[in-house]
């Protein structure tokens, strides 16, 4: 259905001519002024909020192996930058955290951390979707069945993070959810490596200012 209608959307023109009448759906929704954040968002309860969407819309028990095994291990690393798959920063580094702790906590699967036994991260520059070596090679080892890996993207106002989760034996996508976070002071100072007070205090002081 969707599909059709984002058809029926770019394809108006011709819709009109054919059958005389008019869709006026758009695909583009506004989300306001954009703006310097003040204020963070509670990483705890929005990775379980996000982890609870994603896990309630995975692809279950269905005919043939595409489906996300909640009996088996999961491995995972932390989020990386969109931009660049091999590097991440201490907001990646919570980030992914607290996503595989919600995980674990709704759905207690046994968790096998990547990051903790090689370098690399289960995403190839080739495209975000596809398993590394590394990480095909360390399911099949504990015999996990699905990788949750995540990315951050950083905008003006806010930053996205899209969190994935991948059969491992399909290397398919099975579940998927994406959402924002304000680009507070907070989450600033985590991504430029800030960890006291002191040295996250010029962004402090311009925030409190708004």
């Amino acid at each position: 259905m969707f599909l059709k209608n984002f058809l029926l959307a770019a394809t108006g023109a011709a819709l009109v001519f054919a059958s005389g009448c008019t869709n006026n759906r758009n695909v583009v929704v506004l989300d306001g002024f954009t703006h310097q954040a003040s204020v963070d968002a509670d990483y705890i309860e929005t990775s379980y909020r996000a982890m609870h969407y994603l896990l309630g819309n995975a692809r279950g028990n269905i005919m043939g192996d595409d489906a996300f095994d909640a009996s088996r291990p999961v491995i995972w690393a932390s989020t990386v930058d969109l931009n660049n798959y091999g590097r991440t920063t201490n907001f990646g580094r919570l980030m992914g955290e607290s996503l595989a702790i919600a995980l674990q906590n709704q759905r207690k699967n046994k968790l096998i951390q990547m990051t903790m036994r090689t370098g690399t991260v289960p995403v190839t520059s080739d495209g975000e979707f596809l398993l590394t070596r590394d990480a095909r090679d360390l399911a099949t080892k504990f015999n996990a069945g699905a990788a949750l890996v995540s990315t951050y993207s950083v905008a003006v106002d806010r930053v996205y993070v899209q969190c994935s989760l991948i059969n491992v034996d399909q290397n398919t996508v099975v579940g998927a959810v994406q959402f924002d976070l304000p680009l507070g002071p907070r989450t600033e100072a985590l991504l430029k490596g800030m960890i006291y007070p002191s040295e996250a205090a010029g962004i402090l002081q311009a925030r409190s200012n708004h």
